[in-house]
């Protein structure tokens, strides 16, 4: 299995590498860090959010710009400044009443773009809260590895996901829970109720029976944000695994693709770190393009495969009112056709763009559904379900359809599961 960090520097390496072409005389805004006062706090108490905004530009900021606060997608507050010179900092607060368990919050300054800067991708800073009764130890829980025990790595044995969890703080965990993700989805939480001494490390484990083909599986450590740590963000750990059988000669290899910057967009729409869209949200996409597929001979890779095999491309492009395009190829004649989907115009569609994570990823895979159908050779059909021709306009209405009857038996037609 090959890690996602991996994937995730070639992300950083690209976005750094688009600043050098631009202007090399201009402000550039950066969220430098954020703290809180109090430092841990119990829920429901009033908690200062502080956040230093720095110009490590070269030139002053010649207008106004904000300086945005969100927790957990919500905006709990914006505020306004102007003037600031090259290597000047600022210190902006606001207060929020804390919530029980874990927020993410997404700090970003020039959120709209008022400011023409040297580098506009370092302008958001992520910090994790844990909101608990809980006292803080000095424990700082980080899962080192995820690995599969089995005696066969085929689909439908039993098998258990082993996290090895170690406790890389200066005082010890009390407990240790660890949550179980496949694909995004959470299949099970394990409490260790011994403690875990500074310095040392502890393996926990759920039962799975396994699923076939590209898996992406997590874990993470204080999935429910019950424990004080010193850094709440590096509790996670992600990979990529194949299970057996592999697909045979008859089926249709699928590569979802993103480009960096549509991960931007996702990024922005969900208010998740970079990590979390590629380990649960574009997993979560994959996990419901099989759900309508069930029972046709498609196989689904984030990853790229090798041989032949078609597209669907999530481009950073805004088509309003369209959400996604593909070629017709009836008879699924070329077997590496190409379709888009556009999250550009997911997220300058505010219906779209405020859904909740867990329905947006639902409702790109539609999208995506209906685009795969026509590369398969289904035209857009009268009767509704997924092939419902206003779906690449507006998804919610097949949120919860599936294909025809008759779409679904000319799929399996074409692409049956015993290969003949």
């Amino acid at each position: 299995m090959r890690s996602l960090r991996t994937i995730l520097s070639l992300i950083v390496l690209a976005s750094s590498a688009g600043a050098w072409a631009q202007q090399l005389e201009a402000p550039d805004l950066v969220v430098a860090s954020v703290r809180l006062d109090p430092a841990f706090p119990a829920p429901g108490s009033t908690v200062q959010i502080i956040a230093t905004v720095t110009n490590q530009g070269t030139r002053t900021t010649n207008d106004v710009f904000a300086v945005e606060f969100k927790a957990d997608r919500i905006q709990i507050g914006v505020r306004f400044f102007a003037d600031l010179a090259p290597g000047q900092s600022l210190d902006v607060a606001i207060s929020w009443d804390a919530k029980p368990g874990e927020t993410v919050f997404r700090v970003t300054v020039d959120p709209f773009k008022t400011i023409s800067e040297l580098d506009e991708s370092n302008n958001t800073f992520y910090k994790i809260v844990n909101a608990t009764n809980n006292e803080f130890t000095g424990a700082d829980l980080v899962v080192r590895r995820v690995s599969v025990e089995a005696e066969s790595l085929t689909a439908g044995e039993p098998a258990r996901l082993v996290a090895t969890v170690a406790n890389i703080g200066q005082g010890p965990a009390a407990f240790v829970p660890v949550g179980f993700y496949v694909d995004g989805e959470l299949l099970a939480i394990e409490t260790v109720r011994e403690s875990l001494p500074a310095g040392q490390e502890m393996t926990v484990a759920t039962p799975w029976t396994i699923e076939a083909g590209e898996r992406v599986l997590r874990a993470k450590a204080d999935p429910n944000g019950e424990l004080f740590e010193l850094d709440e963000a590096n509790n996670s750990w992600a990979d990529y695994g194949e299970f057996a059988p592999l697909p045979n000669r008859c089926a249709q290899i699928v590569s979802l693709e993103f480009a960096s910057t549509s991960l931007v967009l996702l990024e922005e729409m969900t208010s998740w770190p970079t990590s979390d869209v590629m380990s649960v949200f574009i997993p979560a996409i994959r996990r419901q393009m099989e759900r309508d597929y069930e029972g046709v001979n498609v196989r689904f890779y984030l990853r790229q495969p090798t041989g032949i095999f078609s597209t669907v491309f999530f481009s950073p492009e805004n088509r309003l009112p369209i959400l996604g395009l593909a070629p017709l190829d009836f008879g699924n004649v070329r077997k590496d056709d190409r379709g888009f989907v556009f999250v550009g115009s997911f997220h300058i569609n505010r219906g779209l763009r405020l859904a909740p994570p867990e329905l947006l990823a639902i409702l790109l895979a539609k999208v995506a559904s209906h685009e795969l159908g026509h590369m398969l050779g289904l035209g857009h059909n009268p009767n509704g379900g997924i092939m419902n021709a206003q779906a690449e306009i507006n998804p919610y209405l097949v949120q919860n359809e599936k294909f025809r009857p008759e779409d679904l038996e000319y799929l399996k037609r074409i692409l049956p599961m015993d290969c003949r």
